[in-house]
C-alpha cells in the first residue's frame, strides 16, 4: 500500500511540477499565426511546416494551428522560430508528430524545465547561436512523459548546440537521450574535457556523429572513448592538438571519418592513424605547420576512399607511393600547398624499362579525382613520373585547357606556367635534356629578360651620370665668372636725360640754372679731360632744348 502511495505521490508531483504549462506563463496566440508567419499544410505526405524566422515573437506559441489539425500521429511537423529574441525557451505545444524544431539566434539564455514534455517525438533540435551555458544544461530540460517509476526517454536523433557559451557539460545531461545519434558542441570554450563532461560524453551509446572543432581543445582523454561502440564521425578541426589524439586509436573498429586539420601538428608518421583500418574519409587540411608526411602514414588506412591535404604552406614534398596500398582510394586534394616535389617510388614491373610506359600499370585502380593546383611545382623526371600514374585523371579534371585552376609548373624558368598535363616526359627524364620541348609556353615579354633589365638599368645610370658632371661643371664655370672682372655684379640700369638732371643725387650739380652752368664749364677752361668738361659738352650738345649754350659753342 505504501508502494502505491508513493507512485501516486510522485506522478502528482511530475504533473504539477512539470508535466503541463504553467497557467501564468505567457504565450504567443497562434489566431492570426498562418498569416504573420509561413505555414505549409500538405496532408498527403503528412508533413507540416510552421517558419515564424525573424517574425519579432518574444514567446513560445500557444498551440498548434488550426489548420495542423488535431490527430497529427505519424506526420512530421518543422518549426522554425530562429531569430527571434525569446530569451527563455518555454514548453512547446503538444504534439504526437515527428519534430524537427530550430531556434537558432533566438538570444536564448534559460531552457525550461520539461521543454520537451509534450513532444516525446522530437527529433532534431537546433539550439545554435545562443548564450547557454552549462549552468542551463540540465537532464530535467530533456526529460519525458513520466512512466510508473522513470522518465521516458526523448526520441531526439540529433542535437546541435555549437556557437554557445558552454564549458563543461553535466555527467547525466543526456540520461533521457538514450537515441541520440549526432551531437555538435562546435565553437564552444570548452577548453578541455573535465572528469563531467566525457561522463556525459561516454553516457551517450548511440553517439555516431560529435562534433568538437573549435572548442580549444589540446587533448582527449583516454577514458572519453571507451563506452562509445558506435562512432562513426569524429570532428576535431580548429583545436590546439600539437599531434593526433592517441585516444582516437579506441575508435578502430567504428571510426570513418575523422577530420582533424587547422591544428598545430608539425609531422605525421606511422604512429598518427595506426590501424584505423576503418577509415574512409580523412582531412588534415589547413595546417600551417605541417612540413612532414613521413613514409608510412597511410600505409595503415586500407579503407581510405577520401584524402583531404590541402593549405598547408609549409608541406613542400609528398611521396605518392605511400598511397600505393590504397587500393580503395577515390579523392586525393592536395591544392594550395607549398608542394614542389612529387614523389612515386612503385617498383617498375619487368618489361617497362621505359619510364614514359608507367602509366600502362595501374598504381590507383579507383583514383577518380585528384587536385594539385596551387603549388609552386619543380617539373622534373620525377615528378612526370609520379604525374603519369594519374594522367588520365588529370585530362578529366581539367577539361578546359590552361584553365586559371589548373596546375602549372613554377621552376625551372624554361616550363614556367606549363600545364603539368602538358609535360613531354622523355624530354623530362633524358639526360642532359637537349632543348626545351616544343610547346606553348609563358614567355617573358624581351623588356622583362634579365639581360635586358641589366642593360636598361645600365643605360639609365649612365644618362645620370653624364647629367650630374655637366651640371656640376656649369655650376663651377658660374662661380668663376662671379669672381672674375668679366663677371657682371649688377644688372645695366637705362635712364633718360629728363631723369638723370632732375634726380641731383646721380650726379651733384652747382645751384643755379642748368644751362648756366654748362656754359660756365665750357667757359672757364676746365682741365680739358676733366669729367666734368665732357659731360658739359655731352649735354650741351644732345640737348636740344638748350638752345642758348648750343649758339655760343657754334659762335
Amino acid at each position: 500500500m505504501f508502494h502505491g502511495f508513493k507512485v501516486i505521490l510522485l506522478l502528482f508531483l511530475a504533473i504539477t511540477l512539470g508535466g503541463a504549462r504553467n497557467d501564468g506563463e505567457e504565450f504567443e496566440p497562434v489566431k492570426d499565426i498562418c498569416e504573420r508567419c509561413v505555414c505549409v499544410v500538405r496532408n498527403s505526405p503528412g508533413f507540416s511546416l510552421l517558419d515564424c524566422s525573424t517574425k519579432n515573437l518574444r514567446h513560445m506559441l500557444a498551440e498548434w494551428p488550426e489548420q495542423f489539425g488535431t490527430n497529427q500521429t505519424g506526420q512530421e511537423i518543422v518549426l522554425s522560430l530562429s531569430g527571434n529574441s525569446i530569451n527563455t525557451l518555454q514548453q512547446l505545444p503538444p504534439t504526437e508528430a515527428d519534430l524537427v524544431f530550430s531556434c537558432r539566434h533566438c538570444n536564448l539564455t534559460e531552457l525550461a524545465s520539461g521543454a520537451f514534455l509534450d513532444t516525446p517525438n522530437v527529433i532534431r533540435l537546433d539550439l545554435s547561436w545562443n548564450r547557454l551555458t552549462a549552468d542551463v544544461l540540465r537532464p530535467d530540460v530533456f526529460r519525458g512523459k513520466y512512466d510508473e517509476r522513470v522518465y521516458e526517454s526523448l526520441t531526439l536523433d540529433e542535437l546541435d548546440l555549437s556557437y554557445n557559451s558552454i564549458e563543461f557539460l553535466d555527467a547525466t545531461l543526456f540520461e533521457h537521450l538514450t537515441h541520440l545519434r549526432r551531437l555538435s558542441l562546435a565553437r564552444n570554450p570548452l577548453g578541455e574535457i573535465t572528469e563531467d563532461t566525457a561522463a556525459a560524453l561516454g553516457s551517450i551509446a548511440k553517439l555516431e556523429h560529435l562534433d568538437l572543432s573549435y572548442t580549444g581543445l589540446s587533448e582527449l582523454p583516454g577514458e572519453l572513448f571507451q563506452k562509445i561502440d558506435n562512432l562513426r564521425e569524429l570532428l576535431l578541426q580548429g583545436n590546439d592538438f600539437a599531434a593526433v589524439p592517441s585516444a582516437v586509436a579506441l575508435l578502430k573498429p567504428s571510426l570513418v571519418a575523422l577530420y582533424i586539420g587547422e591544428n598545430p601538428i608539425q609531422m605525421l608518421d606511422d604512429e598518427s592513424f595506426f590501424d584505423l583500418d576503418h577509415l574512409t574519409h580523412l582531412n588534415i587540411s589547413g595546417m600551417n605547420l605541417l612540413h612532414e608526411v613521413a613514409a608510412g602514414t597511410f600505409s595503415g588506412l586500407h579503407s581510405l576512399e577520401v584524402l583531404v591535404a590541402s593549405n598547408n604552406p609549409a608541406l613542400t614534398e609528398f611521396d605518392m607511393s605511400d598511397l600505393g596500398g590504397l587500393t580503395r582510394l577515390r579523392e586525393l586534394d592536395i591544392s594550395r600547398c607549398g608542394l614542389q616535389h612529387l614523389y612515386l617510388n612503385e617498383p617498375i614491373p619487368d618489361g617497362h624499362d621505359d619510364p614514359t610506359d608507367i602509366a600502362h600499370f595501374d598504381v590507383f585502380p579507383k583514383l577518380r579525382s585528384v587536385k594539385l593546383e596551387g603549388n609552386p611545382w619543380h617539373c622534373d623526371c620525377e615528378l612526370f613520373e609520379a604525374l603519369e600514374s594519374i594522367k588520365h585523371i588529370l585530362n578529366d579534371e581539367f577539361q578546359a585547357p590552361h584553365s586559371a585552376s589548373e596546375a602549372r609548373c613554377e621552376t625551372p624558368y624554361d616550363l614556367a606556367a606549363l600545364p603539368l598535363t602538358d609535360l613531354a616526359g622523355k624530354s623530362l627524364c633524358s639526360s642532359p635534356p637537349k632543348k626545351v620541348p616544343k610547346i606553348p609556353i609563358y614567355e617573358a615579354p624581351a623588356f622583362l629578360r634579365p639581360r635586358s633589365l641589366l642593360i636598361s638599368i645600365m643605360s639609365v645610370g649612365v644618362v645620370l651620370l653624364i647629367g650630374f658632371i655637366i651640371g656640376f661643371a656649369i655650376v663651377c664655370i658660374k662661380r668663376k665668372l662671379k669672381q672674375s672682372d668679366f663677371g657682371f655684379t649688377s644688372p645695366v640700369r637705362y635712364t633718360s636725360f629728363s631723369e638723370s638732371i632732375t634726380k641731383p643725387e646721380k650726379f651733384p650739380l652747382p645751384d643755379g640754372k642748368i644751362s648756366s652752368w654748362i656754359r660756365s664749364v665750357i667757359e672757364d677752361g676746365h682741365t680739358q679731360n676733366s669729367p666734368e668738361t665732357e659731360f658739359a659738352k655731352l649735354l650741351a650738345t644732345d640737348d636740344c632744348r638748350l638752345m642758348s649754350v648750343c649758339a655760343a659753342d657754334n659762335g
